[in-house]
């Protein structure tokens, strides 16, 4: 037997079970009247039997409808009972919980995070705090921090972590530049170039990846500047220092005279971004302010 049965299907049966008039069920259930019609057809399909004797003038339940009525009545009691609970539940979580970011997800992720926070867990307070990747990791470990949004963790082994943010670099360059015309740019086009690099430490996820892409493929740009935030690149960039290779997410605070170029990299070398917390956290609130990020993310189709 198919027992693909919803719970659509039991509610429009309930109410047309009370009402034993379909088109008075549909507006007890807020609904047109032929959702509700086609609901008790795929009903009666799914069960191999009818539940209704109906014409032109009367509605009745059948034998076997009757006995499906106290059935279909205790699981969707169940159900509203169940969710009760959750909400109770989730109403009585309270408390303070902090979140680190990395100043790269201030202006497009770290909004929605925060309005989907407020809007699905405003009893618990959320304290954000700004830090860039290196020191989230013993932040966490320290307890300082509950969450955090941070390039990929050394320790993995001490983490749980999602990714939730994966982005291409592209090359900022001044318009000046002669690379601003070129097409068809690859990291081959970057060796012997004035280049603005990461940080070794501040901007360390970068500065490895980046350092790692440039001796597999045996390039040498002519390191200028070590810096770490998109602002200060931008800034150097717009000055004719050198181009930089940078997130794509940095291309919405681009200053004047300053363009992004697409470059063809292997497909590893990506801006990631995770969403990490200790494998075994203290605070109780974690696991639902994660999911709830999560649900953010996903649902602005960011992951």
């Amino acid at each position: 037997m198919n027992t693909s049965i919803s719970i659509e299907q039991l509610k429009c049966f309930v109410a047309v079970s009370k009402e034993l008039n379909f088109r008075k069920a549909a507006k007890v259930l807020n609904m047109s009247q032929p959702p509700v019609t086609r609901h008790i057809i795929n009903l009666e399909y799914n069960l191999k039997t009818k539940l209704f004797e109906r014409n032109s003038r009367s509605v009745k339940l059948t034998k076997d409808g009757t006995l499906f009525l106290t059935h279909a009545t205790e699981i969707l009691s169940r159900i509203e009972d169940a969710s009760k609970v959750i909400m109770s539940s989730k109403n009585n979580l309270g408390g303070t919980i902090s979140l680190g970011f990395v100043p790269s997800m201030a202006n497009d992720i770290l909004p929605l995070i925060a309005s989907q926070l407020c809007k699905k867990l405003p009893q618990i307070k959320v304290i954000f705090k700004e830090y860039m990747s290196y020191e989230q990791v013993p932040a966490l470990n320290a307890g300082n921090l509950d969450i955090g949004l941070t390039r990929l963790p050394k320790d993995l082994n001490s983490f749980n972590y999602s990714r939730v943010v994966s982005e291409p670099y592209f090359l900022a360059v001044n318009v000046n530049n002669p690379l601003s015309i070129q097409k068809n740019l690859t990291v081959n086009d970057l060796h012997n170039i004035d280049f603005i690099m990461y940080d070794a430490i501040v901007g360390r996820y970068s500065f490895e990846l980046l350092s790692s892409l440039f001796l597999n493929s045996g390039v040498k740009p002519n390191f200028v500047q070590y810096v770490s935030q998109p602002s200060v690149f931008l800034g150097l960039v717009k000055a004719s220092l050198g181009v930089a290779l940078l997130a794509s997410s940095s291309r919405q605070n681009s200053p004047e005279n300053v363009i992004f170029k697409e470059i063809k990299l292997p497909e590893w070398v990506r801006a990631d971004v995770y969403l990490a917390t200790k494998k075994e956290p203290k605070n109780n609130l974690i696991p639902e302010v994660y999911n709830c990020i999560m649900e953010a993310l996903y649902k602005d189709q960011k992951i």
